[in-house]
């Protein structure tokens, strides 16, 4: 249930933080920016990113 918990967090704050990476993009570029497209890019590569975080910090070598 944690697990569940914590990617729903990080789907939701990535969302945010891609719109906002999105919009400062598109005002620095001119362009208009694509909110939908922003908002899926940053979850699905925060929740990639934090999966794979997890994954790298659990099977760590724990003698090093």
């Amino acid at each position: 249930m944690k697990t569940i918990f914590k990617n729903l967090m990080v789907l939701f704050w990535g969302a945010i933080l891609g719109m906002v990476l999105g919009y400062i993009g598109s005002q620095l570029e001119g362009l208009t920016a694509d909110f939908q497209l922003c908002a899926v890019l940053g979850a699905v590569v925060a929740l990639v990113a934090a999966n794979v975080w997890t994954f790298m910090t659990v099977h760590a070598n724990p003698e090093r």
